[in-house]
């Protein structure tokens, strides 16, 4: 009697299981860093519409926002329930004052958890826009990690990796 067989045997199972898991191992946090990234770009492209309203806002009075009641317009807070931004606060750089005007604003910005996926607790949820005004008015913007709890900058897009 012959006993043909079918099939694999436990070796060609485990070999194939453990060439499974090594490309999971490979693939994984490779996914994770690129939801990570789109959801940073999803982030500060909100970030744009403020940063709109502040050229806005420079366009008609001649300097960016110089007190805390003029920044307060622009505030995002967690009572807001936006999506992606947990803080968002205006600052002046440099000497910023009404009679001195402010040619300089800063917008410094605490990301929800579910942005980053909370990886490192609130260790990585913050960056900023830094926007200076150039004579005839345009504005040029920089952005990337803060300095206190900084996003990692892997996960910032490529024109948001400046150092501040």
């Amino acid at each position: 009697m012959r006993f043909d067989q079918n099939g694999f045997n436990l070796i060609e199972l485990m070999i194939a299981v453990a060439i499974v898991g090594i490309l999971a191992a490979i693939a994984v946090p490779s996914y994770v860093d690129n939801v990570i990234r789109a959801r940073m770009t999803e982030a500060l492209l909100e970030m744009g519409k403020v940063r709109t309203d502040l050229a806005a806002f420079y366009a008609e009075h001649g300097r960016f926002p110089a007190n805390a009641g003029e920044r307060e317009t622009f505030r995002i807070t967690p009572s807001n329930g936006h999506p992606a931004i947990r803080n968002l606060s205006i600052h002046g750089v440099g000497a910023c004052n009404l009679s001195a005007g402010c040619d300089e604003s800063r917008i410094e910005v605490q990301l929800r958890r579910s942005i980053y996926l909370g990886i490192g607790g609130d260790a990585h949820s913050q960056l900023r826009l830094q926007g200076k005004a150039q004579p005839g008015g345009a504005i040029v913007w920089e952005c990337g990690p803060r300095d206190v709890q900084p996003v990692k900058l892997k996960w910032l897009p490529s024109t948001c990796r400046s150092e501040f």
